[in-house]
């Protein structure tokens, strides 16, 4: 299958960040196969045209870090502590007993949400129920394949008292999860290349060393990638060095934890020779700024992350921590949010904001070789806007995109050369349907809640 974008403004994202205007993209199969300017020679060959006059076309955005489950509960708990907030969060997901056709459902809709805010990528942090867990992995996996999105199923883990040192250290538990995660890595395989596995350790003070050095082996043995949560809130570091006598990240350096293949979303609480060891091990960090604000964790280095030439992606996080998983506005608070704190020296551009949410997001994920920007060979992953009145008049196109779009622009999305929203529809899955199947979940979600708060 070919399909030609023609008469485009290009928002290339590679490594010279060209805008190309007037141009077109020829996409064969799955892949960029060539981009131009003029005349499209290509209209004779395609097998399908898109005029993209007056149009925008971006990379497909990237959500280092979510939590596709959160959807649920989206407006639920509003807390003064993270702490309170993650403990009535926890507890509601446990009444409630999600079936996997719960899970598959609940991801189905997170799908939609992202695509229809022009992401094509995103990680999910998925914390399995204890029961059929490995058809919960199944079905979460499901929702990525039948709304057509890129997904990596970063299977979560914890095996001690959240942010305590009241370690648990059972050998057979560690050992029964091993296999258990080999199964879902193989699980997740099937589904075909678009869907991945990675290994998720809570957070290192969530995890006994021996889990963490375990999933350190089993990232080896299984060739995928990890991704953790670190130092998200001044508790969460503070824990940290009493459990290790030394701050987290010195600790997974010495447990052989930090490498390329290992991404750390937040990453708030961490000083300068932390991010010197994430800078030399090549760890990926992704920022999440909407749940750093809505939970009161802090505001992260990033500035100072990227003049050491950190791999900086962005994440939506879960809607029950934060908003929306949108990627335009974590690149908007991205942009805002470190001018309410620091100088001018410590502020992000929105021009760098742009390129976590893309190019940077890819880097963070080791996905650069194929998506995160458009140029020929690479995967095409691409989002279409046809520019609102936010986006008008057009004097500093990146910077708009990162300041002033909220997703309301976002017309066509195509994963992997396929489309799975067109001129405003999704067309892989029924919106629609889904959209009831969720509504009627509400009774039971109010249920568990006043459940929970009778209880305390």
């Amino acid at each position: 299958m070919k399909t030609l974008f023609k008469d485009a403004t290009i928002v290339t994202m590679n490594r010279r960040r060209e805008i190309l205007q007037k141009a077109n993209i020829l996409v064969e199969d799955d892949r960029i196969k060539t981009i131009f300017q003029g005349e499209a020679s290509g209209d004779k060959v395609a097998d399908r045209i898109f005029d993209c006059r007056g149009k925008i076309i971006s990379p497909g955005l990237i959500s280092a870090h979510t939590h596709l489950t959160g959807l649920f509960q989206r407006g639920l708990w509003d807390e003064p502590s993270f702490e309170s907030w993650s403990q009535k969060s926890a507890a509601t997901e446990r009444l409630l007993d999600f079936s996997p056709d719960d899970i598959h459902l609940v991801h189905s809709a997170a799908c939609i949400e992202l695509i229809r805010h022009g992401v094509t990528t995103a990680l999910n942090m998925f914390s399995a129920p204890s029961k059929d867990t490995l058809k919960c992995v199944k079905a979460a996996c499901q929702a990525f394949a039948d709304s057509g999105i890129r997904g990596i199923l970063a299977l979560a883990v914890k095996d001690q008292a959240p942010d305590n040192s009241a370690a648990i250290e059972k050998r057979q538990a560690v050992e029964a999860w091993a296999e258990q995660a080999r199964e879902a890595c193989q699980d997740v395989k099937s589904f075909g290349a678009r869907v991945s596995f990675a290994l998720a350790p809570s957070a290192p003070q969530r995890c006994s060393d021996r889990l963490l050095i375990a999933c350190r082996d089993l990232a080896d043995e299984l060739e995928v990638g990890m991704h953790t949560h670190v130092a998200e809130t001044r508790n969460h570091a503070q824990v940290g060095r009493e459990l290790y006598g030394e701050p987290i990240v010195h600790h997974l350096a010495k447990l052989g934890l930090l490498s390329p293949i290992l991404s750390v979303a937040h990453a708030i609480w961490i000083d300068d020779e932390e991010i010197g060891l994430l800078k030399c091990h090549d760890v990926g960090v992704v920022h999440n700024p909407s749940s750093n604000m809505k939970m009161g964790s802090g505001v992260a280095r990033i500035k100072k992350m990227l003049g050491e030439g950190l791999a900086i992606g962005l994440g939506a996080d879960s809607v029950n921590a934060a908003t929306t998983y949108s990627i335009f506005e974590q690149m908007k608070l991205a942009v805002l949010l470190p001018r309410t704190h620091w100088g001018a020296e410590d502020w992000v551009l929105p021009s760098e904001a742009f390129a976590m949410g893309s190019a940077g997001g890819a880097r963070a994920l080791r996905l650069d070789a194929i998506i995160g920007s458009i140029e020929e060979g690479k995967k095409a992953d691409v989002t279409i806007l046809n520019p609102s009145i936010a986006l008008t008049p057009r004097n500093a196109l990146v910077d708009e995109l990162a300041l002033c779009e909220n997703g309301n622009s976002v017309e066509t999305v195509f994963v992997d050369g396929n489309p799975v929203l067109v001129d405003g529809k999704i067309t892989t899955v029924d919106e629609a349907a889904i959209r009831a199947e969720l509504a009627d979940m509400e009774p039971k979600i109010a249920r568990a809640k006043n459940a929970l708060l009778q209880s305390r």
